[in-house]
């Protein structure tokens, strides 16, 4: 039951939302439910279909 409620955050919520740490776009990965600021290299969580936008509950992308 936490997947399916967890797959209910609302996409088009992206377009509004921005990264508190550079300003940028937000992007929507559904496989891990984070949404990916490509710009500060940061992953946010999704819980219960709310992104948690804060730095401290960022994760820190490693690119290859």
């Amino acid at each position: 039951m936490s997947n399916e409620k967890e797959s209910e955050f609302n996409t088009n919520l992206t377009r509004l939302l921005v990264c508190p740490v550079s300003g940028g776009a937000l992007y929507y990965d559904k496989n891990e439910n984070f949404l990916i600021s490509k710009v500060a290299k940061l992953k946010f969580p999704i819980r219960d279909g709310v992104p948690i936008l804060l730095v401290t509950e960022s994760k820190p992308i490693f690119s290859d």
